[in-house]
Parts: structure tokens; C-alpha cells; sequence
């Protein structure tokens, strides 16, 4: 009997302590999120007075600095067969960057790529920030919540703010810590129809 009621009590403080970590790790992202609106907004607005905040809900504020050659990319939406079904997708884009990260806490530079050759991938390879900057507002009928009216071009140059969770969230990258809003400088060197066999 008295084995059987230490394994009780035994059962019980491990579900104790299981539930009392359970609450004390338990992440609330919307609050972070509203919480870092006015880090972002104080930082912005001494930092950078002729930034604006999105007209979404995506908390990022950004700046077109150089609106780049219009019309030299044409964002689309496009059939695909994803998981099975039938859907509308952006078409991806390749790009080519120059760009610059840093810490909104303390300016810190965590990522920089300005060489003349710049950075390489597609659209979709990035974090939720950068797809929003390139995007448009909209193609067509389908509103795509992007910051500018017809996305990022060819010679774009942009800065943003995004909060944490347009950005790694609540997880620690490299010198980035958890929950941080980040600033970016990207500039388009080149943008062109994905070519899946690259």
C-alpha cells in the first residue's frame, strides 16, 4: 500500500510540475505582437520620420526610398495544384538583393549582403516580412495584402520594421534573440520569373 501511494503522490508532482511549466512556457503571440506595435512606432518615428505603417494588419512599417524601373516585373496569381487541390497561387519570383538587418533593441547588424553581387533565391524562401515588402497590394481581384501598390521592381529600394512575428517569432536564430523586431534594407538587383530548374 504504502509503495502504491508513493507512486501516486510520485504521479501527481510530476503532472504538477508538467502543468505548472506548461503555463509558464505557454507563448501569447498576439499579445507580443501588440506589445511591440509601440516599440516599433517610437523607433520608427525617431528613426525614420518618413516611414509609414501598412495599411493591413501586419504591424510593418516601411519607406519605398527608389520606387525602382515600373513595369520591369508583373506579380501574378496563377492555377496550381496544391496538395491535391485545385488553388490560386503567387507565382514566385527570383530576386536578386542587397540588403541589411539589424536589432531595432540596439542596432546591432545580425545579416548584410551589399557586395555587388548581391543575394540570390526566390520570393518564397525568405520570412513572411520580406514577402510582404515584395508583394503587391493586389493582382487583379485577389487582394494579397502586400506594402506597395504593384510590389517591389527592378531597382526597388525599401526599408522596413516588422515585428517578431513577421520574423523568427519567439525563437532564437544565430545573434537574433527571441522576439525581436527587426529593421531591413533591401534593395532589388534583379527580379524575374521563378525558373524551377535553376
Amino acid at each position: 500500500m504504502k509503495k502504491i501511494l508513493a507512486y501516486i503522490v510520485f504521479a501527481f508532482t510530476l503532472f504538477a510540475i508538467s502543468s505548472c511549466n506548461k503555463t509558464e512556457d505557454t507563448f501569447d503571440a498576439a499579445a507580443r505582437f501588440e506589445e511591440e506595435k509601440g516599440i516599433i512606432a517610437t523607433y520608427a518615428k525617431s528613426k525614420y520620420p518618413n516611414m509609414n505603417i501598412s495599411s493591413d494588419t501586419t504591424g510593418i512599417w516601411f519607406e519605398v526610398m527608389n520606387p525602382g524601373e515600373e513595369g520591369s516585373y508583373e506579380y501574378k496569381v496563377v492555377d496550381t495544384i496544391y496538395n491535391g487541390y485545385n488553388t490560386k497561387m503567387i507565382r514566385p519570383a527570383d530576386i536578386t538583393v542587397r540588403y541589411t538587418g539589424k536589432l531595432i533593441s540596439n542596432e546591432t547588424v545580425f545579416d548584410s549582403n551589399t557586395s555587388e553581387a548581391g543575394m540570390s533565391g526566390k520570393t518564397t524562401d525568405y520570412i513572411s516580412a520580406w514577402y510582404y515588402a515584395f508583394m503587391p497590394k493586389s493582382i487583379g481581384e485577389h487582394k494579397i495584402g502586400g506594402l506597395t501598390l504593384k510590389g517591389l521592381q527592378k531597382g526597388s529600394k525599401i526599408r522596413i520594421i516588422t515585428p517578431s512575428y513577421f520574423a523568427y517569432g519567439n525563437r532564437s536564430i544565430g545573434t537574433i534573440p527571441a522576439n525581436s523586431p527587426l529593421y531591413f534594407e533591401i534593395e532589388v538587383v534583379s527580379i524575374k520569373d521563378h525558373n524551377p530548374n535553376k
